[in-house]
């Protein structure tokens, strides 16, 4: 069997729209996804063209497919496509049983070589493991053996190879497998449309909390709020289940009904709340003044496509309207797109550097600013916890490292890498942190996120004030709320 495959096209950093960073705490939760265990035959001939993707993989560093960019804000030219093209592909066969070594007689065959898995033959890029065959025959062993034949599907096994290769990286909540679906939704996500129930998860806890609610979602209407643990979904308890198989069980078209049991934030006892899933557009940017201050609170979701101009627009309102001072909130903010994250930062820093990219050859490159920026002499605060993550911990650590102002909260997510999005021939996708990401003064972010200046911990209970709630407060109100971390921030810039 001959098995010919597609020419890879390496990442064009000159496109402004293949800039994208996966969410990171969890993906807003949207519309349906399909089934992994759809019913399929012919199981082990037709593993073996998306099987050979793992091959490509391990033996060039790329994957088949055209691929996109994510998180380089600059660049020019187009990045030459390389080629990467496997000669005959054999279907693979398993190794015999275990042979019995010794020097065989004269009658008999020559004695089976050593196994590896990979039908002689067949050619294959020079790096692939040398122990690969060990996975042909892991194969073999789950077809002929795994008690659930529904679950043997060619789709359910091959998507299952990936998203394990992926997660044997070690960078946990950022370099992913993502189904056609769960591709399509982050997408739409970031893009500044879902259709679901209006709520960003994270399970990094052991549990899904809540981590933001999106004002007028079905979510917010329902008493949602962040810090919330969903308990179960339509009945099912959710403790064993991961963050995506949450999701997956929240999502649905519009107009149907999922229900929630929900604990809210520093309670024991549990209660149902019956969502309808709808259309909503997520505003990326929202703000308002600090009752009784000249200070704006401006709140920064997710960088969206637009987030850099909604925020510039939000920065100029809030300066109409009397401000003198800002406080920047990314909590629970996932990350987006890296260039809308430089055009927020530089608002404040201008066209001081960024972030620096440190690339597998460890060449070390600035990114700087855009000169112009609306509040390059405002006093500001950046407010971070631990769902800050990605394009915020960019933006916060520009704050920080250009000494513009004082982020305060607690210690981020540490992502430090900047995303690959390569797209795979049937629709799915692999993210992949291709370059590293340091602070404008040099360090590294990888699994150390950013220390605050100030740390403050949100008692037990605590939530978020948003901007919608916190534009209908008193200045007592706002004293008396549970957001200290937004307190210390209005405290530390003086009214």
């Amino acid at each position: 069997m001959t098995q010919s495959f597609p020419e890879p096209r390496l990442p064009d950093p000159a496109d402004p729209g293949q800039h994208g960073f996966g969410f990171v705490p969890g993906p807003p939760i949207t519309g349906p996804v399909r089934p992994a265990t759809e019913p399929g035959s012919g199981r082990l001939g037709r593993l073996v063209a998306g099987l050979a993707l793992l091959l490509l993989t391990f033996g060039a560093g790329y994957v088949l497919g055209n691929s996109q960019l994510s998180g380089t804000p600059s660049g020019s030219g187009q990045t030459p496509a390389a080629t990467l093209v496997a000669g005959a592909s054999a279907t693979p066969t398993a190794p015999p049983p275990g042979n019995t070594p010794g020097s065989p007689r004269a009658s008999e065959p020559a004695p089976t070589p050593k196994p590896t898995g990979i039908a002689p033959g067949t050619t294959v890029p020079s790096n692939v493991p040398s122990d690969f065959g060990v996975f042909w025959q892991a194969l073999k062993i789950t077809q002929d053996n795994f008690v659930d034949t529904s679950k043997l599907t060619d789709q359910n096994l091959t998507w299952g190879a990936i998203r394990g290769m992926v997660d044997a990286l070690g960078d946990t909540g950022h370099s992913v497998f993502l189904t056609p679906d769960q591709l399509k939704a982050e997408q739409e996500s970031l893009q500044g449309k879902l259709t679901g129930i209006g709520v960003i998860v994270d399970s990094r806890s052991g549990v899904p909390i809540v981590v933001s609610v999106i004002d007028g979602s079905p979510a917010a209407a329902g008493g949602i709020r962040p810090g919330d643990t969903i308990v179960a979904v339509d009945g099912q308890p959710v403790e064993r289940m991961s963050v995506d198989q949450v999701v997956s069980a929240i999502r649905g078209p519009a107009g149907t009904t999922v229900t929630l049991t929900i604990r809210h934030a520093g309670e024991t006892s549990t209660g149902d709340v019956a969502l309808v899933r709808q259309e909503i557009t997520i505003p990326a940017v929202s703000w308002t003044m600090v009752p009784g201050t000249q200070i704006a609170d401006i709140r920064v979701v997710q960088f969206s496509a637009g987030t850099g101009e909604a925020a510039r627009t939000a920065i100029q309102a809030a300066h109409d309207a009397g401000a003198t001072k800002i406080v920047m909130d990314v909590r629970g903010n996932p990350g987006g797109f890296v260039n809308e994250a430089v055009d927020l930062a530089s608002q404040f820093i201008g066209d001081g550097v960024v972030y620096e990219e440190k690339d597998r050859t460890g060449t070390i490159k600035p990114v700087n600013g855009k000169s112009g920026g609306l509040a390059t002499d405002v006093l500001v605060a950046v407010l971070v916890d631990f769902g800050t993550a990605s394009s915020s911990e960019i933006f916060a650590g520009a704050v920080q490292g250009n000494d513009r102002g004082k982020v305060i909260g607690v210690q981020t997510f540490g992502t430090g890498t900047v995303l690959g999005t390569f797209n795979l021939p049937d629709g799915s996708a692999i993210r992949l942190g291709i370059i590293e990401w340091l602070t404008p003064k040099g360090e590294t972010m990888f699994n150390k996120g950013v220390k605050p200046d100030v740390e403050v911990q949100l008692p037990t209970g605590g939530a978020i004030v948003e901007p919608g709630q916190l534009k209908t407060m008193t200045a007592d109100q706002f004293a008396a709320s549970t957001d200290t971390q937004l307190q210390k921030a209005v405290q530390l810039l003086g009214n």
